[in-house]
This record gives C-alpha cells, structure tokens and sequence, in this order.
C-alpha cells in the first residue's frame, strides 16, 4: 500500500512540473507601452554624487520652457524620466544636447518602441566640437566626417562657417562615448609626405578629468590618481579642450 502511495505522489509531482513547463501564452499591451513612453527621454547625471532631484527638475523646467510641459520622473538607479508633450518640445531640447546641472553633465537617450528605460545604456551624449589648424581647402564634409568618426561618431557638418567664409575652425556634431577619454588632437595627412596635427575644441565643455580625460569627475576624484597613490602624476588633458564662447552668447 506503502508503495502505491509512493507512485502516486510522483505521478502527482511529474503532473505539476509538466504544468509548470508548459508555457502560457500572454499578450503583451503594445498599445499601452507605446502611448507611456511616447516622446519620452530617459536620462542620468553624469556623477557619483547624490543628486538634488527637485532642484534639477526646478532649473530643467526653467531652461527648457517647454509649450506644453514636461513631466519629470524620478526612476531607480538614479535614472530620470523626462515625458514630454509634444514633438517640438522634445526635439527642442535634444537640438539643444549637451545640457548639464551642477556643472555635471546629463546623459540622455529618446526612448522608442520595445525600448525599457530602466535598462537601456546610458553612455553617450551629443557634442559640437571645433577642429581648429586645419589648411583652406580642407573643409568639406567628407573631410569633416572623417575626422568626426575619429572624435566619436559624426552627426553633422556646420557648413555655414564654409559659407560665410569662416574658415579659423570646423564644427562637426558627434556622439561621443563618456567611458572614453576625450579626444585631444589628431594627425592627418594633408598631401604627399605632409602632415599636420588638428586640434580639438569642445564647445560648452563642463567638468572632466585632466588626468584621465573623461567626462563627469575632476582630478580628485580620479581613479586613476587613487591607484597611482604619491607618485607623480602628469596632466594629460587641460582647458585648451574648452572652446571659447562663440558671439551671440552660444558656446
């Protein structure tokens, strides 16, 4: 009897475990998702410090201004939820990229369908940057992407500069990844066993590292300069990578 009851308890268990596995097919409410993220950007502050998130909601608001309001979310991890509503609102403010608080930069992305925004990567940011030392004749957009792609990732060419006649400079947008060190200058080859080194200048530059070159933390708080301890240490990047402000109040 013992043993028939010692069956029928496995056949009992085997049944739960062929219940468990067989999968139950849910549907997901596409509809629902898309309308709460809509023209929705998920963003971080670029510190390890704590964060005063009343006080960045005060003075983004007051930036931006935006037509018809924006709601801002504080979300785990630091993270923030900026929901906007309309689409001129939102591309205002990412035409508008880098935007910072405190000095420290804030790294946004747009969110898209399928998109979760307590997980998406939260490590790259937009920067106008100026290559400055380049020869007249070496300003045209292949030239501007090539050595965009070289900063980070070209976005676009300010042809305008060309067009005005303007040629101390090049702007060119990149994304640029914050894990790395800003780029400081490059050489390239400007005809027959001739060379040059451009210079980078990035405008609206805040806090970075002199040390390391990265964005979001000053010398102090280096991780470099923690492990090398007393020994000396040399500044690799300094403010030349700051442009100077540009006429009008732009940067």
């Amino acid at each position: 009897m013992a043993n028939i009851d010692l069956v029928d308890t496995n056949l009992a268990n085997l049944n739960i475990i062929d219940e468990e596995e067989d999968p139950l097919l849910v549907l997901r409410e596409d509809t629902a998702v898309e309308q709460l993220y809509k023209l929705c950007l998920v963003g971080r502050v670029l510190t390890d410090s704590i964060v005063n998130f009343p006080a960045l909601k005060n003075t983004l608001a007051d930036l931006w201004h935006p037509l018809r309001g924006v709601t801002i979310t504080e979300m785990e991890d630091k993270r923030i939820l900026f929901k906007f509503y309309s689409e001129i609102d939102l591309n205002r403010v990412l035409h508008g990229l880098p935007w910072f608080f405190n000095r420290h930069l804030i790294i946004f992305h747009k969110l898209v369908e399928g998109e979760d925004p307590n997980s998406v990567p939260l490590w790259h940011t937009v920067f106008w940057v100026q290559v400055h030392n380049l020869p007249i004749g070496y300003t045209s957009e292949e030239t501007a992407s090539q050595i965009g792609d070289f900063v980070g990732k070209f976005v676009e060419y300010d042809s305008s500069l060309v067009t005005r006649g303007v040629s101390k400079f090049m702007r060119v947008r990149v994304i640029i990844d914050v894990r790395l060190p800003l780029k400081r200058k490059k050489r390239i080859g400007i005809g027959q066993n001739r060379f040059i080194y451009v210079l980078f200048q990035y405008e609206r530059l805040s806090l970075f590292c002199f040390i390391c070159g990265r964005l979001g933390h000053g010398e102090n708080y280096c991780e470099v300069r923690l492990r090398m301890g007393n020994q000396h240490i040399e500044f690799g990047w300094d403010l030349t990578l700051r442009a100077a402000t540009r006429r009008g109040g732009q940067e």
